[in-house]
């Protein structure tokens, strides 16, 4: 099993994609799609490659939102915003995650799957709830992609994409079921 950097590799989502969709990652991931090539190759092997992308992992007051949104929210008196929030993001609870990587150890070799739970809000809304969650309510600060990149690193480019995500070849294929679809809430608590 393999996991990509994410569905950050589909770049901007033009609305609601699947696994289906063109591939055009940030310069963070580019360097994956040639070593996903080969895995999934290992197929016509015999081998049993899967690949999983998870959308922007979030819960258990963890993973990437926590360290760059809400950690320099509460330093700063402000969360981080890039751009004007319009921007969409594919979110999947940890748990949520857990269950497909399990789920995918059974699928058929040479599949890819989408981890996301079908909750693509916008950036906007997230930064309100992170803001709950850093101890800054309403407080937001403004970025543009390049000062983001500045103090983020490339990464930046990444929070900025636009992507919508349905999960649903995952949820027909290998009975995932999401489960935490409550993501702004518990964004909020941190």
């Amino acid at each position: 099993m393999c996991t990509r950097a994410g569905v950050w590799v589909y770049g901007d989502t033009d609305g609601v994609v699947d696994e289906d969709a063109p591939l055009s990652p940030p310069r963070l991931t580019a360097w994956r799609l040639e070593n996903e090539k080969r895995v999934l190759a290992r197929a016509a092997t015999g081998e049993r490659p899967v690949v999983v992308m998870p959308g922007l992992v979030y819960g258990r007051s963890g993973g990437l939102v926590q360290s760059f949104f809400v950690e320099p929210g509460r330093t700063a008196g402000a969360v981080p915003c890039i751009g004007d929030g319009s921007n969409h993001w594919a979110l999947v609870h940890v748990d949520d995650i857990a269950e497909l990587y399990v789920l995918a150890l059974n699928a058929p070799a040479g599949s890819v799957y989408a981890g996301v739970s079908g909750q693509n809000p916008a950036l906007t809304y997230v930064t309100r709830a992170l803001g709950q969650a850093a101890g800054c309510p309403g407080r937001i600060d403004s970025l543009t992609l390049e000062e983001a990149v500045q103090r983020m690193g490339p990464i930046a480019e990444a929070f900025a994409l636009d992507q919508q995500f349905s999960g649903a070849k995952a949820r027909r294929e290998l009975g995932w079921t999401p489960t935490r679809l409550e993501a702004l809430a518990e964004l909020a608590q941190g």
